[in-house]
């Protein structure tokens, strides 16, 4: 399709959107917006009074005229409200590529912040979803409000594939998490409480068992989970820009998360022959569960616990197996130029139903 023949807007947060969301936007050909261009309020800690002002700005004066569609990154309440008060016929279509969904599925929000999604989610006119995870929760938390949605996949740069060394399942029993803090919300959203104590239980049973935990996060954040489990042997390892350098040195890859619409460190680790083990509640799920389904977990310490001390209770042959077998499942259908060409089949699906194809 000619993405040039429609005058397409793409709204993200300050200071810009997450690099993959960037990438399928592009793709497009949309234009970039800051979603609080018209009154700034998304990197300001305002009061309520002030922030729910700006928004209601931004609501009564985006230029929504100017254009065919309107994409988002991530789902945002104001654009519905302004689009109902101003009676504007644009269409509103969101990448649902975040946590809300699983927050407004867990009643993690605060019940008027909760009603105010639901409103603005159901009054979208389709859904583009990071996932099957995403698309389930959306059709379970909207019900029959729930617009038309559209599935999409992520995946790892090609060119970063080709750099990717192999492990092919790494001897000494390392456990590797990929996830950015500081702390708060994020440590819920990534599961790290969860993740730390997985390891304290599974170092009880698997000899010489390690936690090595990639991303930046506050001391305070360590210290305070450090300390709820005494004895976990995690290793705090900061952030880096050259993750392919510890990658070879793991030999499992743990993600716990509430909520991850589809991270692509998880595809780089099993890309490096890291197989992964991850809960139901993490978007790339749907590729651990094509490597090893019992790789993929309820949202339960002890569950992740076993699969853990089972994973590491395989023979170095079936190891090495699934080590072979998640670095091909990667690079054969998780590379972003095939991420990419289903993002743009599902937006050119959205465009349809909503008449503009």
């Amino acid at each position: 399709m000619d993405w040039h023949k429609l005058k397409i807007a793409y709204l993200h947060g300050r200071p810009g959107p997450h690099w993959t969301s960037r990438v399928f936007a592009s793709s497009i050909n949309a234009e970039f917006h800051f979603i609080d261009e018209v009154a700034r309020w998304h990197d300001i800690n305002l009061p309520a009074g002030k922030r729910y002002w700006r928004w209601l700005q931004n609501a009564l004066y985006f230029p929504y005229e100017r254009f065919d569609v309107i994409f988002l990154d991530g789902p945002h309440i104001w654009p519905p409200i302004g689009k109902l008060l101003r009676s504007i016929k644009t269409p509103l279509i969101p990448h649902m590529n975040n946590q809300t969904l699983y927050f407004l599925y867990a009643n993690y929000y605060h019940p008027i912040t909760k009603r105010g999604y639901i409103y603005a989610l159901s009054h979208y006119n389709a859904l583009i979803t990071s996932g099957k995870m995403q698309q389930n929760l959306a059709r379970a938390v909207l019900g029959s409000k729930c617009p038309p949605t559209f599935r999409t996949i992520n995946g790892v740069p090609d060119e970063k594939l080709d750099s990717i060394p192999v492990t092919n399942w790494h001897a000494e029993p390392v456990v590797l998490l990929i996830a950015h803090g500081p702390g708060g919300w994020r440590t819920y959203y990534k599961g790290l409480d969860l993740w730390i104590e997985v390891i304290q239980r599974a170092a009880q049973q698997v000899k010489g068992l390690e936690g090595w935990i990639i991303g930046q996060w506050d001391e305070t954040e360590k210290e305070r989970l450090l300390t709820a489990f005494p004895g976990a042997p995690v290793r705090f390892l900061g952030a880096m820009d050259d993750i392919y350098s510890v990658l070879p040195q793991a030999s499992l890859y743990l993600h716990l998360a509430r909520g991850e619409a589809w991270g692509v460190a998880i595809l780089e680790a099993m890309a490096g022959g890291i197989p992964a083990i991850v809960s139901e509640w993490t978007g790339a799920a749907e590729a651990v569960e094509q490597v090893w389904p019992e790789g993929v977990v309820p949202l339960s310490v002890e569950k992740a616990t076993e699969a853990v001390v089972r994973y590491f209770s395989l023979t170095e042959t079936e190891k090495r197996a699934l080590s072979e077998k998640s670095a091909t499942l990667i690079r054969e259908k998780y590379r972003l130029s095939q991420a990419i060409a289903g993002f743009q089949s599902a937006f050119a699906e959205a465009l349809k139903v909503v008449g503009l194809l």
